[in-house]
């Protein structure tokens, strides 16, 4: 196996900074925004039980016969495993001007100080960054080992060819014939021509009765990609000129007095409506092993090796209590 470790800095112009800088990459967004339920404890399959009562008002009678019906059934997570694992010699080192943080003796050969801190931080991050992209985008049909779906046929993108460990909140929204979608989408525009108002306003004409005039933290939201937010932006900035935001000021986030709330994970021209938050009256769910599986675990390969390695282990899916309360715009298919 190749090592991970690759070393590009051996020319010394200087002195060294104790501390390393790392790439902005996004963050958990929908976990972080309390836009999701998130369930863990999974160790195979979690129920989430639904009820529904209907029909049950009748005429008076002396002796009633019984009417209307309570269904009991389940939404229910599965999670899927998946791994992170990189292995390494802290010898390479060696090369670099961190050399000096090294153990004395070649036996005891470890990652300098400064090198494990950032190295396992921005390890961190890009691992959120996956598990971001993967809530929403991630499809088992991916698989390059399964079904080896390209995401462009789904008219997803290229780039969500990554994430194939277990299927997202998209493709379980398009799998359920419940689902209410948006009929003949098209890719959102923004500024004074823009769309995504008139989009946004198809979706919100859709919203079941008993999801309206539901506003704030536990209300109706809309769930939106970083790219389609800054449309809407620029929609609201020239279209509604003098009515709404000092450009130079960050705007009121919302359409119609609900939250607008942009996902990084989310792709382009793809937007939910629905209810989203931390707790049980969430629409949108994520199960996992434990919160605890986000850590790393760094070791030596074997005793009689000068190889690390750095690993972690997971179990993810996602699920959608009802779907017939939640609305979705996207231009990918099933």
């Amino acid at each position: 196996m190749a090592e991970a470790l690759i070393i590009n800095d051996t020319t010394y112009a200087g002195e060294v900074a104790s501390y390393m800088i790392t790439r902005a990459v996004v963050g958990a967004d929908t976990i972080q925004k309390g836009a999701i339920m998130v369930q863990d404890g999974i160790k195979k399959v979690f129920s989430i039980p639904r009820v529904e009562v209907s029909n049950f008002m009748q005429k008076r009678q002396a002796t009633p016969t019984s009417q209307g019906s309570i269904v009991v059934d389940r939404s229910y997570l599965t999670p899927q495993d998946s791994m992170l694992y990189v292995e390494f010699n802290p010898r390479d080192f060696e090369q670099h001007w961190y050399a000096v943080q090294l153990e004395t003796k070649l036996i005891d050969a470890t990652l300098p100080q400064t090198a494990e801190a950032y190295i396992t931080m921005q390890m961190m991050k890009r691992l959120n960054e996956f598990f971001e992209n993967g809530i929403w985008q991630s499809r088992l049909d991916y698989d390059p080992e399964g079904s080896a779906v390209n995401p462009t046929t789904k008219g997803a993108p290229a780039s969500a060819s990554a994430f194939y460990f277990w299927d997202g909140l998209i493709k379980k929204a398009l799998d359920d014939a419940n689902t209410i979608q948006v009929g003949s989408p098209v890719a959102l525009t923004g500024g004074a021509s823009g769309n995504i108002i008139t989009k946004f306003q198809a979706a919100y004409s859709l919203v079941p009765k008993a999801l309206l005039y539901k506003y704030g933290a536990g209300g109706l939201k809309f769930l939106i990609s970083y790219a389609d937010q800054q449309k809407y932006e620029s929609t609201m900035q020239l279209l509604t000129t003098f009515k709404n935001q000092d450009t130079t000021q960050a705007g009121i986030n919302r359409y119609n007095g609900y939250d607008v709330v942009p996902c990084a994970g989310i792709p382009e021209n793809t937007f939910f409506v629905c209810i989203a938050k931390p707790d049980l009256d969430s629409n949108l769910w994520l199960g996992i092993n434990s919160m605890e599986d986000m850590s790393l675990q760094l070791a030596r390969l074997q005793n009689n090796s000068e190889l690390y390695f750095l690993k972690g282990l997971f179990k993810t899916d996602t699920a959608i209590g009802f779907a017939d309360q939640l609305v979705i715009y996207t231009l990918q298919t099933a």
